[in-house]
């Protein structure tokens, strides 16, 4: 049998499954079950992608919050957006504008977004314009717009970690210790260090994508709305049902799950986290090499009323609040939820926050939850283009999918195109523009 979503017997409707449903694994499954049998395994009980989401009384009843908070810019997302749109979820425009404290000090640099003519226009506000710190960062912020657009694309950044780029450039230290790396390591969901060493490429195409100004969006109906469209063609969901080996054969693949239920596919689409991945394939060493590679750190998100992890003073309260703890090895960020998600406009104020360095009252708590992210290292830009390269292996029946499996920041973008990427090598048609 060769790729190509052919069957072995020369049909065109491969029997499929998909292994996690995380946006990449929900993308495959609408792609390819489009036009062909396609089974959806998930461990959780509901669809992953919005496992962990929760509801809470709103002003005119039970509001779902999702759980990682997702949001995204045009700027960066096209796949993530060209599929939404095609498959009707609807998004809005949210404010993202942010502050930056100090734990248990003071607010030393926010801003607020302006909307004009369907940009956003970040302004700082008079007290951070005015303090040493804020017009640093402005001035560097400033800067760097100028002149990191143009090292990128003469080739300047190649081998440099951001750390090492902004240093290297005589950026303040205020900009680089108090802005750029607390921001990117709440970005990345990683700590400060990790966020220090990440490539300059990956992180300036980031920052000059138009993040800054072309606005941040949510899904409008929250993640369960994303789950419910794109899980529409599917087969057969298997929830609650996680898979412990994936074996090749000869000329199928078999899934085994945790029951011990066996069945078996013309291909499967590996939709989990790149060493969950790998567990799951003892038998197929070059590609759990491959996987074994992708570095992952772990974090901790906790949705609470406790107004004592935003910044001391209310008045600097943000949509988005970073909170730098200069013994911590990775910031805080709290998101300001009645700020960011309508309907949530009753009771005490709700808080996101990633990475706690205080703890929340416990009476306060509404949920919380761990992730294990993947992140990007000098080493492992590689990874996607030997991900890549399998595709040239003709009896090869396993792809792998997900944000670590395309260039840049972990993130929906990537997770989105490489289901795009592999669907499209298995047969499938993009109904949409899509440079994946």
């Amino acid at each position: 049998m060769t790729g190509g979503g052919q069957t072995s017997d020369g049909g065109s409707e491969a029997r499929v499954a998909v292994v996690g449903s995380g946006l990449a694994g929900l993308a495959a499954a609408w792609l390819l079950g489009r036009d062909r049998p396609v089974v959806l395994y998930e461990a959780h009980p509901t669809v992953g992608m919005g496992a962990h989401s929760v509801r809470v009384e709103g002003a005119s009843g039970p509001v779902a919050v999702d759980m990682p908070l997702r949001v995204f810019t045009p700027g960066y997302y096209p796949t993530l957006l060209s599929l939404f749109e095609h498959v009707g979820i609807r998004t809005e425009t949210v404010d993202y504008a942010a502050s930056f404290s100090e734990l248990a000090g003071s607010t030393y640099f926010r801003y607020v977004n302006l909307r004009v003519a369907g940009r956003s226009l970040p302004i700082p506000s008079p007290a951070a314009a005015s303090s040493t710190t804020g017009r640093r960062i402005v001035r560097d912020l400033i800067r760097f717009h100028r002149q990191a657009p143009g090292h990128l694309r003469a080739g300047c950044l190649s081998g440099r970690t951001i750390g090492q780029y902004l240093e290297d450039e005589g950026f303040s230290t205020d900009f680089i210790e108090r802005f750029v790396l607390p921001a990117y390591a709440s970005i990345c969901t990683c700590r400060t260090e990790t966020a220090r060493h990440y490539p300059a490429e990956v992180v300036v195409q980031y920052m000059c994508s138009g993040v800054v100004t072309l606005g941040v969006q949510r899904a409008a109906r929250g993640t369960a709305d994303v789950g419910r469209r794109l899980t529409a063609p599917v087969d057969e969901m298997r929830l609650g049902e996680p898979v412990r080996r994936v074996i090749p054969e000869d000329d199928r693949v078999e899934v085994v799950s945790a029951s011990g239920r066996s069945d078996r596919f013309d291909q499967v689409v590996l939709a989990v986290r790149a060493d969950q991945a790998a567990d799951l394939l003892p038998d197929d060493r070059e590609l759990g090499r491959i996987l074994r590679r992708v570095p992952h750190e772990s974090s901790r998100v906790v949705v609470h009323r406790d107004p004592r992890l935003a910044p001391r003073d209310r008045r600097a309260w943000s949509p988005v609040n970073f909170v730098v703890d200069p013994d911590g090895d990775a910031p805080m960020a709290t998101i300001w939820l009645d700020r960011v998600q309508p309907g949530l406009g009753t009771g005490p104020a709700l808080f996101q926050t990633w990475n706690p360095v205080r703890e929340p009252d416990p009476d306060t708590v509404v949920a919380e939850a761990r992730f294990v992210r993947p992140v990007v290292e000098l080493e492992t830009r590689d990874v996607p283009g030997l991900l890549t390269g399998l595709q040239d292996d003709p009896h090869r029946r396993i792809w792998p999918v997900g944000s670590y499996a395309r260039a840049g920041i972990p993130l929906l973008e990537a997770a989105a195109a490489s289901a795009v990427q592999v669907a499209r090598h298995l047969g499938a048609t993009i109904p949409f523009p899509t440079e994946a």
